[in-house]
């Protein structure tokens, strides 16, 4: 096992953290495969196929809004992976700053996510946050 994953996994963690740092909807949702699922650390706590995704993204939305949260931006260093065939698992660590009426604060976690090859194409088909503080 190298430092990095194979390629098209990189790409789709990146894309992952892009999308949601830079608040690229169209980016972030192309990403996840069609029964994908989310589980974070704001309530409902699990998103299930359909929609996952949008659906989780409504919810941070709320989130944002009901707590005054004006930016977020995760922060990563690679952790643990492995391919086998058409699937594949993965866990980043992650520093995710928040800032929440003004003031920033750190949250530290884990993204494990796994994946899975549809056709020719890699997609994400859960990502799970572990907030460690």
């Amino acid at each position: 096992m190298g430092e990095k994953p194979p390629r098209e996994i990189q790409t789709l963690i990146d894309n992952h953290i892009n999308g949601f740092n830079t608040q690229n909807i169209e980016l972030f949702l192309s990403i996840f495969g069609d029964t994908s699922i989310i589980i974070d650390g704001i309530a409902p706590y699990r998103w299930l196929n359909p929609n996952a995704p949008t659906n989780w993204l409504a919810a941070v939305e709320k989130w944002r809004e009901d707590f005054g949260v004006s930016s977020e931006h995760l922060s990563y260093e690679m952790g643990f992976w492995n391919v086998e065939g058409s699937n594949a698992y993965a866990v980043i660590a992650g520093t995710l700053a928040v800032t929440i009426k003004g003031q920033t604060v750190a949250r530290t976690g884990t993204l494990a996510y796994t994946f899975s090859k549809h056709g020719d194409e890699w997609k994400i088909d859960a990502q799970a946050w572990g907030r460690t503080s």
